[in-house]
């Protein structure tokens, strides 16, 4: 019983040693596993650390980024603000202008209903001014006329008529069938065709209408160039009072009613009709030339009369 108590002993004393140690060992791996996590939880800090400071300062640019966009929104809606205003303005202007523009079409309108009454207007006038301007030829075609009834067309030689109204609505007369070449008395055969002018004349005058419209007849005489220019002036000048003189004595009613409307004059052998020194020029540049003046005054008052109207 001793020798097992004995025994018994030595086992009890090995075992707390070991306990201790293990129990040693045990809270050598925790302090260090306490170590290590508190190194790591330092690492680990440091690394959020890091990153918050890295993340704060992203969230600052984003920030000042932020508040330059928010700079640069409110200066775009202040300019286009402005825009609005302007475009506000332009339509309120626009509005104006095609309220004026529809005051002008109105007026065009009525400016060319005017300018239409106007040109109606315009158009009697001219009416009016082209049969006074046309008068004289229409003065001028009843005498040759009057002349061609009583003694049919007279000709020349060549067939050409020696009684004519020429391009300027003047009748001109050969002075063949008036005078002798160089000579400013008249032919019998001449007296004879001026009475039949006389006639003509004097029933053309005896309308008042027709009348009124005249200043005067011009008798007008030229000569060739054969003489000298005193000659030649003297010549023409000479045929010219011949005409008349033949025509008043030929009919006295002519000359104390309506000698006031003739009156003479003479050229010499300058405005000559046909060119050349051959014997048929000069035939035709011998010429009595009769010109039917109208009163300025009866176109002036047409005009006036017009004017006045506006």
């Amino acid at each position: 019983m001793r020798l097992s108590g004995l025994k018994r002993q030595p086992e009890e004393e090995s075992f707390w040693p070991s306990f201790t140690d293990v129990m040693s060992s045990l809270v050598f791996v925790l302090f260090l596993f306490s170590i290590i996590m508190v190194i790591r939880q330092i690492v680990n800090a440091s690394i959020w650390d890091t990153r918050l400071l890295e993340a704060d300062q992203a969230l600052a640019g984003k920030q000042r980024l932020l508040e330059s966009l928010n700079q640069s929104l409110e200066s775009v809606n202040r300019e286009l603000d402005i825009k609005m205003g302007q475009l506000e303005d332009l339509e309120s202007t626009l509005g104006e202008k095609e309220a004026e523009i529809d005051i002008l079409m109105g007026q065009l309108e009525q400016d060319r209903a005017a300018l239409s009454q106007k040109e109606q207007e315009l158009a009697e006038v001219r009416a009016r001014l082209q049969e006074i301007s046309v008068l004289r030829l229409s003065i001028l075609e009843q005498v040759r006329d009057s002349i061609e009834k009583e003694l049919g067309p007279v000709l020349s030689d060549r067939g050409e008529p020696l009684v004519a109204i020429d391009h300027n609505a003047n009748l001109v007369i050969n002075s063949s069938l008036l005078f002798d070449k160089g000579s400013s008395r008249i032919s019998p055969g001449g007296h004879k065709l001026l009475e039949k002018f006389a006639l003509a004349f004097e029933r053309i005058l005896s309308d008042p209408e027709t009348r009124k419209n005249i200043d005067s007849i011009t008798i007008t005489g030229y000569a060739d160039s054969d003489d000298t220019f005193d000659y030649n002036y003297d010549l023409s000048c000479q045929r010219a009072i011949a005409v008349i003189v033949s025509m008043m004595k030929n009919n006295p009613v002519l000359e104390t009613t309506y000698g006031a409307y003739f009156q003479a004059s003479g050229f010499s052998e300058f405005r000559p009709v046909a060119l050349g020194e051959d014997e048929a020029a000069k035939s035709k540049n011998r010429r009595i030339q009769i010109s039917i003046n109208i009163k300025d005054a009866n176109i002036q008052n047409i005009i006036t009369d017009y004017m006045s109207g506006r």
